[in-house]
């Protein structure tokens, strides 16, 4: 009985310590094994479930195909100056086994590509929005001007990281949540995509499970510690 019961305590500390507040990878894709085909993403998921298929679209919602010039790029064959802008939804359900997700940042690595899916040459202008709605409810938006204007200096780097500070948003355990990417630009001509997808966040443990509080463990403890004792005497 009393083993039983140490080895209970053990597994409540150790539940307690896989949800603790620490940072940590929440989603994330470098895209691998896409290859120009949006219903074959591949993610790392934690907490999360997220769908496999993603799909760009036109702001008149009209699907639209990916390059398939790489294996590991999601790169969009629609030029966002002379065919308009393109967005893809990014389709997110929390695991109710979680109270709550404190989310701190998403990174990645937004491209620009000429009409033959190429990386550019020379800049030209492309801007990436993220929005996270929550149903109808928008928790957050913001802008990230990736490269602004066109010009043709030498040197040019065709792909930049980037950075959403998401610090003030917090998804709830088992609701849906759509993470929305909006694609832009102005000038000669461009496409655009990203890479290297990273979503962190810390994760809150669920009120269906009953964790102690570090001192309620230590007692806990403490109190098997005397009764063990006193079972050997």
């Amino acid at each position: 009985m009393l083993k039983k019961l140490i080895q209970a305590t053990l597994a409540v500390v150790t539940l307690s310590s896989a949800l603790s507040a620490n940072a940590e990878i929440i989603l994330s894709s470098d895209f691998t094994g896409t290859s120009g085909d949006p219903s074959n993403i591949s993610w790392t998921e934690n907490s999360v479930e997220v769908t496999n298929t993603l799909d760009p679209q036109t702001t008149s919602f009209s699907s639209l195909d990916l390059f398939d010039n790489y294996d590991n790029l999601f790169a969009v064959d629609y030029n966002t100056h002379n065919e308009g802008t393109w967005f893809v939804d990014v389709l997110l359900t929390t695991s109710f086994l979680v109270s709550s997700i404190d989310l701190d940042a998403l990174t990645l690595d937004a491209s620009i590509f000429n009409n033959g899916g190429v990386f550019q040459s020379f800049q030209r202008d492309f801007s990436l929005s993220l929005d996270i709605f929550e149903g109808a409810n928008s928790l957050f938006s913001s802008t990230v001007d990736v490269f602004e204007g066109d010009n043709n200096n030498s040197g040019f780097v065709a792909t930049k990281p980037i950075e959403f500070d998401l610090s003030n948003v917090s998804l709830l355990g088992g609701d849906d949540y759509v993470l929305r990417f909006t694609a832009f630009g102005d000038g000669g001509g461009n496409n655009a995509g990203f890479d290297n997808l990273v979503l962190t966040g810390t994760t809150n443990g669920s009120s269906l499970v009953s964790v102690p509080a570090p001192g309620s463990i230590f007692i806990l403890m403490t109190s098997l510690a005397i009764l063990l004792f006193r079972k050997r005497n």
